[in-house]
């Protein structure tokens, strides 16, 4: 769960959990080896389910770690463009205890139900299993050593782009050395280090590089139409008024308490995307949210967030997230293992995504 948490908050969580899964299938193999009279069962499906909830909650961490964190940074911008910019950061430091906070609570679930409740697991046996797996793949090759140090220069340039607010002071970015830091953002940032993978040459093939264009075709370009498409949706809703009209239908919620319309949102988002396209979900709900919240008089992010963060904590159905569906596909747990788990982890969710929301929120991004 750690490592794929982690690569998750990095990497899209569909590609972290397309990595993860084969390796974990691979000594999932090896235990049945071990023990084949099915004794496992219950283990094993405690460890995909693992793969997939981690991968969901590392990808809350990060801007780029979940496609609805991306589309919530646009959205916000197109109905907000004199807002404050929400850096890289800024988020950081705002979901991550969200992010760990889950993680606890999912992994202490998935221990208790699935693993003290199975067969007891020879430890010497598995570390000596696991070790001589680890051993097999040799030492670190230059190539993958490039790509790690370039991976990290990337987190760190990410993270110290924009000013830092600590409080008490703030640490300027470095993006400030520049005449005009605000040409620099984010995808300026990812992109030149990308383009040092297509100028660092192979040592093992010389006559290449550490990446070729064969290779970037093979990325899923579909995902930038997917984007493109959700914002002129918020766009579209913006101009012709949609969203100011639905937000007048909604004024009545001014008196209401702002934790029960925060408490309401999480709860119609998680159950609402358990059936939909997380992605096309939030890029259909949050322009409703910008509109709901001019008319409420409210900061947005009191009601754009929990529909954010909601989006990426559907547990209950292989549809809800991509890892979700990933996992499933595996053909080794049925929906209703997933089910069973899930609806207890999206309880869990509504209620840690709603109170950080309302009080983590106001210390972070000044909610009131």
């Amino acid at each position: 769960m750690l490592a794929t948490a982690f690569l998750s908050m990095w990497i899209s969580n569909t590609a972290t959990a397309m990595m993860m899964v084969p390796i974990l299938l691979a000594i999932i193999y090896q235990f049945e080896q071990l023990k084949s009279d099915g004794a496992m069962d219950q283990f094993i499906i405690g460890l995909l389910l693992a793969i997939a909830y981690s991968a969901s909650v590392g990808g809350l961490a990060t801007l780029v770690g979940t496609p609805p964190n991306l589309s919530f940074a646009r959205i916000y911008q197109i109905y907000f463009p004199d807002a404050a910019e929400i850096s890289f950061a800024q988020w950081f430091i705002f979901a991550m205890p969200i992010a760990m906070t889950m993680f606890v609570m999912i992994w202490a679930y998935l221990y208790f139900f699935f693993v003290k409740s199975s067969i007891d697991i020879d430890v010497s046996v598995s570390r000596r299993l696991l070790e001589k797996m680890k051993d097999s793949l040799g030492p670190m090759r230059y190539e993958e050593k490039i790509v790690a140090w370039i991976f990290g220069g990337l987190s760190v340039l990410w993270m110290t782009r924009a000013d830092i607010n600590i409080g008490f002071f703030t640490l300027p970015g470095w993006s400030s050395i520049f005449g005009q830091p605000t040409y620099i953002n984010d995808g300026t940032v990812a992109i030149s280090m990308a383009v040092l993978l297509f100028i660092i040459p192979s040592k093992t093939s010389p006559t290449r590089f550490l990446m070729d264009w064969k290779t970037a075709e093979d990325i899923p370009w579909s995902i930038i139409l997917l984007f493109g498409g959700g914002f002129a949706l918020a766009s579209g809703i913006k101009e012709s008024g949609l969203s100011a009209w639905i937000g007048n239908q909604l004024v009545w919620l001014s008196d209401v308490h702002p934790i029960v319309v925060i408490l309401s949102i999480c709860i119609l988002m998680t159950f609402l995307t358990e059936l939909t396209s997380n992605t096309a979900t939030v890029e259909t709900i949050l322009p409703v949210m910008a509109g709901l919240s001019i008319h409420l008089d409210v900061n947005p992010l009191l009601l754009m967030l929990p529909v954010t963060l909601s989006g990426s904590l559907a547990f209950m159905l292989p549809v809800a997230t991509p890892p979700n569906a990933i996992v499933f596909g595996t053909n080794r747990l049925r929906i209703a293992h997933m089910v069973r788990a899930g609806f207890w982890l999206n309880m869990i969710g509504i209620i840690v995504v709603t109170l950080m929301c309302y009080y983590w929120g106001q210390w972070v991004f000044g909610l009131n």
